[in-house]
């Protein structure tokens, strides 16, 4: 049982977040669904509601406003490098502060509509479009 984000949750600001996952992406197609994903969050108003950062490859989002302090609960998209997921997978792992975690793999091409399940059903935010 993890309880949560354990840290601080140090915010970045989601264009820095793209851009990073952009770079990853045109050295390591891989990648793509995760630029995709953070993509989807600037192009459906993801940004105001939701607050990113970024754990070596994988991509960790919580629901604003986030807690001062931890724990805090989150949804972390695992990267292809994390050793979670293979090429061509997602891994969707939803760490909340009650316990009750929640893990899906799915193939990448999937993954948008993954995230916004996890957003929808774990925060309640929704995209919009």
């Amino acid at each position: 049982m993890r309880r949560g984000w354990a840290y601080r949750f140090e915010e970045v600001p989601w264009p820095e977040i793209a851009t990073r996952f952009h770079d990853f992406a045109a050295r390591h197609p891989d990648f793509q669904h995760m630029a995709a994903i953070v993509d989807s969050v600037l192009a459906c108003d993801g940004a105001s509601r939701l607050a990113g950062l970024t754990s070596m490859h994988d991509l960790v989002v919580a629901a604003r406003p986030i807690p001062d302090e931890p724990p805090v609960e989150v949804v972390i998209v695992r990267s292809p490098s994390s050793g979670r997921v293979g090429p061509g997978g997602v891994l969707i792992e939803h760490r909340s502060t009650s316990g009750r975690d929640d893990v899906i793999t799915r193939p990448s091409e999937e993954a948008i509509p993954l995230f916004w399940r996890f957003m929808i059903e774990k925060f309640g935010v929704a995209p919009v479009r």
